[in-house]
């Protein structure tokens, strides 16, 4: 069914989250060297906002994207004319992007306040790292959307939906930590998501560099999608 809108055309910026590097990484375009969160422009809409934006970001960089949700509406009074623009956030499968303009930035040198994590985990973030401007506008949906997430880390697992088919506990504390920017107590988180009925495990092992063996364990299908209770 085709909807007809008047008024200001909508702006769909979308954030997009890489778990893959030793700090979270966000993929923006740096047009004329500024950085800019990915947007797209719709005067006309024939689907959910949210099928509008995975097509756009499958269509325009080649990019596979866990199921968007949405993390702020706001009013951009400074166009002319204003545009509603309605921000989401996902994770990226896959670092593959098509564009000589796109840029993967490290989350936490576009918010430096934002990572509480002791300083022994992010030893290998180089602090000096040169990057281009990006306005107050784009940071503060940046900041929004990182908001929205770790509120989400509460209710479910979301990193599940990006993560490997199955990883071991660490693995899953530590990029729950990287998107919290703070450590967690690991029996505590341990006993919360066990809890929780959310994984369960496989019957394989890996080996650690040090101790014993770990279990590996996989997202329930049944429990894909839900809360914690």
């Amino acid at each position: 069914m085709s909807h007809s809108r008047q008024g200001p055309s909508i702006s769909i910026a979308v954030v997009l989250f890489d778990l893959g590097k030793q700090q979270p990484h966000v993929l923006l375009t740096c047009p004329l060297g500024r950085l800019t969160l990915l947007r797209v422009a719709i005067d006309g809409l024939d689907v959910a906002l949210e099928e509008y934006a995975i097509r756009f970001l499958e269509r325009t960089v080649g990019l596979s994207v866990s199921r968007l949700m949405q993390s702020i509406t706001n009013q951009d009074l400074s166009q002319d004319p204003p545009a509603i623009d309605i921000c989401y956030y996902g994770f990226t499968r896959s670092q593959f992007a098509n564009g000589d303009e796109l840029i993967w930035a490290p989350l936490y040198h576009l918010l430096p306040d934002e990572d509480h994590r002791e300083p022994a985990t992010t030893t290998s973030v180089n602090p000096s790292i040169d990057l281009p401007p990006i306005s107050d506008h784009d940071l503060g949906l940046l900041a929004a959307s990182l908001s929205t997430l770790r509120r989400s880390l509460d209710r479910r697992p979301v990193i599940e939906e990006i993560e490997p088919a199955a990883f071991t506990l660490s693995y899953l504390q530590q990029r729950t930590e990287m998107l919290l920017g703070s450590s967690l107590h690991t029996q505590n988180f341990r006993r919360k998501i066990l809890e929780s009925g959310f994984l369960e495990p496989t019957e394989i092992a890996v080996l650690q560099p040090h101790g014993r063996p770990a279990l590996l364990y996989r997202v329930r299908s049944s429990r894909r999608g839900a809360t914690i209770d």
